[in-house]
């Protein structure tokens, strides 16, 4: 298996934007259209949030969301609507969201955006992709 490109991909990190890059840990990654959006900030992210004990029952070390909004966003909305325990990307032009096939143009209003996924990833490669995306398809599934 290929280990994942993040090129494109930013997190907050130490009070400053830096590229992100995956580790070897046990992760999944869970792809949004939007943070602030009403699936996304009412379903998606909460609901992982209020699992984080039963991911880590089943070995997951890490949660990653990833979005097109910037870096200020995509944290501001997590520590909103979700857990320290996440981590928030940001993916502002959608380079690493287009190179994995997860990319959706959403039209004028909206533009090109990621879809909703969920990936497990371990030693930095997609292992599985989920068909539930939203927490209780991860947890039926891994």
């Amino acid at each position: 298996m290929e280990k994942l490109d993040c090129k494109g991909l930013y997190a907050f990190k130490e009070g400053k934007i830096k590229p992100f890059e995956l580790d070897d840990k046990k992760t999944i990654m869970c792809g949004i259209p939007g943070a602030f959006t009403e699936g996304c900030t009412k379903k998606h992210l909460p609901g992982f949030a209020k699992n984080l004990d039963k991911l880590k029952e089943k070995g997951v070390e890490k949660i990653l969301f990833v979005g097109n909004n910037d870096v200020y966003v995509m944290n501001e909305w997590n520590m909103q609507h979700g857990s320290p325990e996440i981590t928030t990307i940001s993916d502002p032009l959608a380079v690493f969201t287009k190179s994995i096939n997860k990319d959706e143009d959403w039209g004028d209003s909206f533009g090109i955006r990621t879809s909703r996924y969920a990936f497990l990833i371990e030693d930095g490669c997609i292992v599985k992709e989920f068909k539930n995306p939203f927490i209780e398809g991860v947890l039926e599934e891994i």
